[in-house]
């Protein structure tokens, strides 16, 4: 109706979720919004617990949070533009229970906990066309409390549910044949578990390295897995040996495509996570294979109905700020100011870097991972919802970061950062008590 405010669902209470939130808050007399979180707690990912299958509910863990882990991005940069982390002069590596207050302490702050419904289960999010053209979303959801179950309409439906809950376990010949205890990445939570064990861990990218590092200080051997032709792996702790990505397993013996082959008593699977929309029907078309999710503009927009938006797609990237200018690119889009070209010539535009991509050797299941393309993103998205983008000092910490963490794994996260201006940092080596 003219007049009337904007309808928005915000699908998942996370990093992504409250940034949009927050962004939705503070247009009061645009945007009437509700956030659903099927658990009792915001913060996504960010809450830690010992439980690894499924939750008081008896639904599937959300959180792959282990009891240890330290961001891998220093906060000076990780930290959302328009809240900063309370503590600069501590460590810049902090412990996820700071990360967890941190998104606490952002919700009270902007007043988000009116919008929010927790303990509430999206169960399906269906798309109804209008002789208009215009498409509405019904949210039928559930609350687990009380088990009532209700149907909303809203304009607009942003999905911000995460994707590190559903881990991705490729198949290696012989698995069934192994006695020991296999898991993903998902349920790993404390080191403790492989003292004196043998540990094959599959995956060398972030989630493997660190757990590697972690384990290493209790396991007898840890053998690290991985396919990469380049991996720039440096200063392992001396009980773990890279070797080559794993062609079978007979028992307790892992065959390496190299022909190495080890006995192991424990295998972790550090194989990354699968992109899942378990609530979206299928009248809306949408494509996870191989880790790309299609058809979806700039990492955000679906192309044929463009006012359901996708969080959180991009990896290797600067991820809490990385929200806060696409959230801003969504609400422009949804309000009209910002015009998006069309279905066909959106589409063009995703295939057109997708090609450029693979004939540059990138396969289609890394298109994601951003790396050194996350700056013109960044700077892409920014300018077109007329926004500032990154101050050049995010970059220069990022590439500072990077280059301390290739020279040595182990204690690239002693270093403490300090912004001076939006060109300048300082460094100094700060190890933790």
């Amino acid at each position: 109706m003219p007049g009337s405010k904007t309808r928005v669902a915000v699908i998942g209470g996370g990093v992504a979720g409250l940034i949009v939130a927050k962004s939705l808050a503070a247009n009061p007399e645009t945007f009437d919004f509700t956030l659903f979180e099927q658990t009792n707690q915001v913060g996504g990912t960010w809450v830690y617990t010992d439980e690894t299958n499924v939750d008081s509910h008896g639904l599937p863990v959300h959180s792959s949070m282990y009891k240890n882990l330290r961001t891998n991005v220093p906060k000076e940069i990780m930290q959302i533009p328009d809240f900063p982390f309370k503590d600069q002069d501590g460590p810049s590596f902090v412990h996820h229970s700071v990360v967890r207050h941190y998104l606490w302490s952002y919700t009270k702050h902007f007043n988000l906990f009116p919008h929010i419904k927790l303990n509430t289960l999206v169960k399906h999010v269906e798309p109804e066309g209008l002789p208009s053209g215009q498409t509405l979303w019904l949210v039928t959801s559930k609350d687990l409390e009380s088990n009532v179950v209700m149907t909303r309409t809203f304009d607009a439906a942003i999905l911000c549910n995460g994707h590190y809950t559903v881990g991705h376990v490729p198949h290696i010949p012989g698995i069934e044949t192994f006695p020991g205890k296999s898991i993903h990445s998902h349920q790993y939570r404390k080191p403790e578990t492989y003292a004196n064990k043998k540990v094959c861990i599959l995956g060398a990218s972030w989630s493997g390295l660190d757990i590697a590092i972690e384990v290493s200080k209790y396991a007898d051997k840890i053998y690290l897995s991985h396919n990469l032709a380049d991996p720039k792996i440096s200063k392992l702790p001396k009980n773990v040996k890279e070797v080559a990505g794993i062609d079978r397993i007979h028992g307790s013996t892992f065959v390496f495509k190299t022909g190495v082959t080890a006995v192991v008593e424990e295998f972790i699977y550090c194989t990354g996570y699968q992109f899942t929309y378990p609530f979206l029907s299928e009248k809306v078309n949408i494509n996870t294979k191989d880790n790309h999710v299609e058809p979806v503009y700039k990492y955000l927009v679906h192309t044929d109905v463009q006012n359901l938006f996708f969080m959180g797609l991009p990896g290797l990237a600067i991820p809490f700020p990385m929200f806060h200018l696409q959230a801003q690119y969504i609400l422009k889009i949804i309000d009209g100011r910002v015009k998006l070209p069309s279905s066909s010539e959106m589409r063009e535009d995703i295939q057109r870097e997708k090609r450029k991509l693979l004939q540059e050797g990138i396969p289609a299941r890394h298109i994601i991972k951003l790396k050194d393309r996350q700056w013109a993103y960044y700077d892409d998205i920014a300018t077109t919802a007329g926004v500032p983008s990154f101050p050049p000092v995010i970059r220069k910490i990022w590439d500072h970061t990077c280059e301390m963490r290739d020279q040595d794994l182990t204690t690239y996260k002693n270093y403490r950062y300090h912004i001076v201006d939006r060109e300048n940092f300082t460094v100094d080596y700060y190890k933790p008590c």
